[in-house]
């Protein structure tokens, strides 16, 4: 069932709204030995005076002594805290940040701010790390804002929320210490709150609607003043009217002989199955973390294709979209891209006194020393007529064949990379004749 069936089907639906009156965010801190109030404001507080609010949320008589063991309650708001630092890993492609309301390109190593905007252009990417391991993909044609990256120091509570104002944010977080730490993604219609999983979340404001898609793990979202909590595997939908799911994603897709190595002019691979109703999202990378991007893409078929592919060794990583717009689990695959093309061309013939001459010319591409083998069949015969091997040049010149139906067909053996490699043209068909 897609999500506007599920809606027409009486689903019920959270409300948008957030809950009225909602108390202030408070930190609570166990009293240790030795505490005073004084103490804790001066090492804690933003202002040294703010313990007189402290002093009177907890209903304390004399801030010189504190019970050991008993919490305190301290306003969120009062208490200092350390900026976490977002770190660019790695992009790819028309990537802008914008900070203090100006753009600039994004640059590998700079730590970017609370409230900076990261915007990726097509067949662009960008990669966050954060100190405790956690990795932010910002895939392209997507906009984020980082919002508040703080730890808290009176508690060292980790707080980390990000927002997807349009396209995808892909989120790995690393298990959290604390009970109280917390990392939420944010759009204009829902709230994914997470501990410690793999998961994606994408906002599409022309159709009003936010997806929220777990690889690994848990989250928790919301979408008004009730939360669904959606498991691995799962995904939700959310719109105006509220979460929908969760919902089955698509499984992993399967790619037709992943290893072979892929030297042909176009790197082409093909998905096997199950079949993606609405296509496949695809990203390469030189790394098996995909820092590295130098392609990503979505195809309509199952047939994939690289036209601009340098030589090397690759990670591809994909997934199928279903009829309810959300992205399935992931594959990845490790290949070689090794251009060896050779193609033969129509054989030449001339006459040269009464001398009948027939030139076999083939074209190769990409690196590495090659040398040539040629074989020449008559048509019906197991045994080559021709079988020179050893050849230096692109070209044979065969004289005086008798008229008949023939087949050829030639091999480069190429070294490159301390290896061999040996490749075969099709059999080209040819006729002579009386």
């Amino acid at each position: 069932m897609n999500w506007r069936a599920a809606a027409a089907a009486g689903v019920v639906l959270a409300s948008i709204s957030a809950p009225a009156g909602a108390a202030e965010p408070v930190e609570r801190y166990t009293v240790q030995r030795g505490d005073t109030l004084y103490d804790l404001a001066e090492r804690y507080f933003v202002k040294i005076s703010d313990y007189r609010a402290v002093q009177r949320l907890n209903r304390i008589g004399d801030p010189r002594r504190l019970q050991v063991g008993t919490q305190l309650q301290v306003p969120a708001r009062l208490l200092r805290t350390t900026p976490i630092q977002a770190r660019v890993a790695g992009f790819k492609g028309a990537v802008s940040v914008t900070t203090a309301g100006r753009t600039g390109p994004a640059v590998i190593g700079a730590v970017l701010p609370e409230g900076a905007v990261i915007s990726t252009g097509p067949n662009a990417f960008l990669r966050l790390d954060l100190p405790d391991g956690s990795r932010l993909s910002i895939p392209s044609q997507s906009r984020v804002r980082l919002g508040r990256l703080r730890t808290v120091e009176m508690t060292g509570v980790v707080q980390r929320e990000l927002e997807v104002q349009g396209g995808r944010l892909e989120s790995e977080v690393s298990p959290l210490r604390n009970p109280r730490d917390s990392y939420t993604v944010r759009t204009p219609m829902s709230v994914s709150a997470v501990r410690g999983t793999d998961f994606r979340v994408a906002y599409d404001d022309r159709a009003g609607r936010a997806n929220t898609e777990v690889i690994e793990g848990k989250v928790s979202v919301t979408g008004g003043a009730a939360a669904t909590d959606v498991g691995a595997a799962y995904g939700t939908i959310t719109t105006g009217e509220g979460v929908i799911g969760p919902l089955s994603l698509a499984p992993a897709p399967s790619l037709a002989n992943p290893g072979k190595v892929q030297d042909e002019q176009i790197a082409s691979f093909q998905v096997t199955g199950p079949s993606a109703s609405a296509g496949y999202h695809v990203r390469i990378a030189t790394d098996a973390g995909f820092v590295e991007v130098v392609e990503e893409t979505s195809s309509a078929t199952p047939t994939l294709t690289f036209e601009t592919l340098p030589d090397g060794v690759y990670f591809i990583r994909l997934a199928a979209l279903d009829d309810n717009g959300l992205l399935g689990l992931p594959a990845t695959y490790a290949f070689e891209r090794r251009l060896n093309t050779l193609r033969a061309d129509a054989p030449v013939a001339s006459r040269d006194g009464g001398v009948r001459r027939y030139k076999f010319r083939w074209q190769v591409g990409g690196e590495g020393e090659r040398a040539y083998r040629l074989q020449l069949f008559r048509d019906g015969d197991e045994a080559p007529v021709v079988d020179e091997g050893g050849l230096a040049a692109q070209e044979l010149t065969v004289t005086d064949l008798p008229p008949g139906v023939y087949n050829w067909r030639v091999m480069s053996r190429t070294f490159a990379r301390g290896s061999y490699v040996e490749k075969w043209s099709p059999l080209e068909r040819f006729e002579i004749g009386r």
